[in-house]
């Protein structure tokens, strides 16, 4: 499922925005990327409650960490009233694509939550296949989908257009992903986090990966947030 939504999804994207925090923790994607990133303390929002719908609207964000992941990709870290809520915001318009956050408490089970056309959470095993994803699920977190205009779409492919350009002329703008997720949802005051995200770098679509070297189910390497 998550290579269906991918292929669907990359050629989403048209102009940039600010990085709205007040900390920044730099990461280069380029050679020699650091093993562990952080860790990093989680502030308390003292601002805007963040609406899940991908607009990053003025206040929203102030009041968030702000991590810098890639060349105009950003992760931004706030938790307020019980709910952390993590952004994901591209270099521009439509430049996120399917993301998936995936977190841990130190020494416990990997959650990892997709955002694309659907949400659906999974709890990744040490080893083996992944568990079939069950479209819908989301218990205790929420983040906005991706949307197009499905009747303009059904117009387009009549007339006999591509995909890429359906794909690029259906898609309702966003400026990236919003969750929010309960803290109870993973224990303790320590989480671990892993962002795997398609997203335009340097112009061009491709996958990003944060921390860059963190394998998908070894936690140790993984960016350490320390919540309030």
């Amino acid at each position: 499922m998550r290579a269906l939504l991918l292929a669907a999804v990359l050629p989403l994207f048209a102009f940039p925005g600010p990085v709205l925090a007040a900390d920044t923790v730099a990461a280069n994607p380029g050679a020699n990327p650091p093993a562990v990133a952080g860790p990093v303390t989680v502030p308390q929002g003292t601002g805007a409650v963040v609406i899940t719908d991908g607009t990053f609207s003025a206040g929203e964000w102030d009041d968030a960490l702000a991590v810098a992941v890639a060349d105009g990709v950003t992760l931004l870290l706030k938790e307020q009233r019980g709910v952390v809520f993590i952004g994901v915001r591209g270099p521009q318009k439509n430049g996120i694509g399917p993301s998936e956050i995936s977190l841990a408490a130190p020494g416990g089970p990997i959650v990892k939550l997709h955002a694309s056309f659907g949400l659906y959470e999974v709890v990744l095993p040490a080893s083996g296949p992944e568990p079939k994803a069950r479209l819908g699920l989301t218990e205790g977190w929420y983040a906005n989908e991706l949307r197009r205009d499905e009747a303009e779409g059904k117009r387009l492919r009549k007339e006999g257009k591509d995909p890429i350009s359906i794909m690029q002329a259906t898609s309702y703008p966003t400026d990236g992903l919003e969750f929010a997720i309960r803290r109870s949802k993973v224990p303790g005051q320590v989480w671990r986090l892993r962002l795997w995200a398609s997203a335009f770098v340097a112009g061009k679509p491709g996958m990003v990966a944060y921390p860059p070297l963190a394998a998908e189910r070894a936690t140790d390497g993984w960016l350490e947030l320390r919540l309030p």
